[in-house]
């Protein structure tokens, strides 16, 4: 009976203090729930007011009662923040700060980087760009990027993109058709491969098979928006094309590969690839304005060019080269030539049926699916390993083979492909830096061009009844997302010097700050399909969640030891 009396008072002495425990852990819990955006909000405001040597009490306020409801009497705290400052897109300075309190780590950090410069007011501030780096256990880094007042995730050295819907779709369309026409050239109307926004640079040689896939694009775009401008544009463009085309010797109806503006000197250089592409082009040109015959007659012409470069086996001579007046010619076997070739021809004879165009592209397609047949549906050639992209270029082929010959087997080949490419997409929505993208396919234009092919293949998929379309579908949003986080815009521009000439630029990969002409192609013409494909009345396409601050904020503020 004692015992039970002891156990009752020593239960009524310390529930009070039980009591206030548990409300503690509720209160603090509550706190907790603070989402990212305020904080990193939170976090900009008060490295710009740093920045001004005009600390804003009511920004200091709001960290420190943040900080204070974080607390807790079981963490010891260890924030650890890392601060590169940008000025008109230049490193300006780096400085790291750690210490137990978040203001005074954020605002040593913030001094350091600007190396004691006096910013006066908020127009000069607004020229600078802030990335605020919290370092974590295990090497990993919370990011973050202000565009002026605005605060953005970043990872690496991309903004995070975790939500696409309609809007963003046709902002990004409009940036990167913006893009596009700043590309062409003023005095020949070609367009270059690459241009550097580091150095602020293009290249000077004019490439047919780039400025072919632009005026492609240009066109799609103005038959999802019919634009007058744009169309301004077309004439010029074509000509540049029309004039690439070889009209006498052994390789007439070719198309050279190049002119160098400032000599006028053409590569005489003439690849498969580059007249199967300007094939395309044409073919558009000519559904545009039927009652022009150059296009079509060109097109035919180079078509004739193809079959003369296919060999008895199926595969295709890629290239033919000049020299001194003498050409030679390289065997070099490439997939992604072989289905250019196929698509060609069959996209030639569903306008002329020529039925020499359709036992062409059989030919060749019949060495495709050997390929697969032998090494699976990953497949490569003698210019690179076995990839998804080499893949990608069979399964498109098919497709435009199948549209004028529904051979079983084409169908079958492309379903194969088709479950091995969803196979190899990342599918990882809590890793946004990757979620989307092609195990091998590092850059945007290799991604991009998957994307146009599922882009084709989803009504293709619906029109031929091969079920489960919407897995083609579902891939699209995922790299159209992954895409999108990789261009220039009006966030992702704070660390090159000139973003009004970079903006809508698809970012070539994760290592450089190149833009290559193709991509932005790929990726418009992914996005143009995707819009297209998705039911009338369906606004947003993707939301990726963010990890729950509630998760993160320990490890944050336990910090990074060295």
């Amino acid at each position: 009976m004692m015992r039970l009396i002891v156990t009752l008072c020593v239960t009524v002495l310390f529930m009070p203090l039980v009591q206030a425990d548990v409300a503690e852990t509720k209160l603090e819990n509550e706190a907790l729930q603070i989402d990212h955006q305020t904080f990193r909000q939170e976090v900009v405001r008060y490295v710009r007011s740093i920045a001004m040597e005009n600390e804003d009490n009511s920004t200091k306020t709001a960290l420190t009662q943040l900080e204070k409801e974080w607390n807790n009497h079981y963490q010891q705290t260890h924030w650890r923040v890392h601060i590169v400052s940008y000025h008109e897109g230049n490193v300006f300075g780096e400085g790291s700060a750690s210490g137990v309190s978040l203001t005074e780590a954020l605002q040593q950090a913030t001094q350091a980087s600007l190396s004691n410069t006096v910013i006066t007011s908020k127009t000069d501030l607004n020229d600078y760009t802030f990335k605020v780096s919290f370092d974590y256990h295990p090497d990993h880094v919370y990011a973050m990027v202000n565009n002026e007042d605005n605060a953005y995730e970043v990872q690496g050295d991309r903004v995070i993109v975790r939500h696409v819907d309609r809007e963003r779709i046709e902002n990004q369309i409009k940036q990167s058709k913006a893009y596009l026409l700043r590309a062409i050239n003023n005095d020949y109307s070609g367009i270059f491969k690459f241009y550097d926004a580091e150095h602020d640079t293009s290249e000077k040689l004019l490439r047919t098979t780039y400025s072919a896939t632009t005026l492609n694009t240009l066109i799609r775009l103005n038959q999802h928006q019919k634009d007058i401008e744009l169309q301004s544009y077309f004439e010029g463009m074509a000509q540049f094309l029309l004039d690439r085309q070889l009209t006498s010797g052994p390789n007439a109806g070719g198309f050279d590969y190049g002119v160098d503006p400032e000599t006028n000197e053409e590569t005489c250089r003439i690849v498969v690839g580059t007249t199967s592409k300007t094939i395309f082009t044409l073919l558009l040109l000519h559904n545009m304005t039927p009652d022009e015959e150059k296009y079509l007659q060109s097109a035919q012409s180079a078509g004739n060019w193809l079959l003369k470069m296919i060999n008895d086996d199926g595969t295709v001579t890629p290239v033919a080269q000049c020299e001194d007046d003498k050409w030679s010619y390289n065997n070099k076997q490439s997939i992604l030539y072989s289905g250019q070739v196929v698509s060609a021809l069959s996209r030639l004879y569903a306008i002329t049926k020529d039925q020499r165009y359709l036992e062409g592209a059989k030919q060749v397609a019949s060495q495709l699916i050997r390929e697969v047949g032998l090494h699976g549906a990953l497949v490569g050639d003698e210019y690179r390993p076995a990839n998804s992209i080499s893949s990608s270029w069979i399964m498109m082929a098919l497709i435009d083979l199948a549209k004028v010959d529904p051979t079983p087997v084409y169908i079958k080949t492309i379903l194969q492909i088709g479950d091995v490419l969803l196979e190899r997409q990342i599918n990882q929505p809590d890793d946004a830096y990757n979620h989307g993208r092609y195990l091998d396919a590092m850059t945007t234009s290799g991604n991009g061009w998957i994307n146009e092919v599922m882009g084709e293949m989803v009504p293709f998929c619906e029109q031929q009844k091969l079920g489960d379309c919407d897995q083609y579908r579902d891939a699209m949003r995922k790299t159209s997302r992954w895409l999108l986080q990789n261009t220039y815009n009006e966030n992702n521009t704070y660390n090159i010097t000139n973003p009004k000439q970079a903006i809508g630029g698809f970012i070539n990969n994760f290592s450089s700050q190149k833009v290559r002409t193709d991509a932005v192609c790929h990726g418009l013409n992914g996005l143009l399909s995707m819009l297209n494909n998705e039911p009338d009345d369906k606004d947003v396409f993707i939301d990726l969640p963010e990890r729950p601050l509630t998760e993160l904020l320990p490890l944050l503020r336990a910090g990074e030891y060295n």
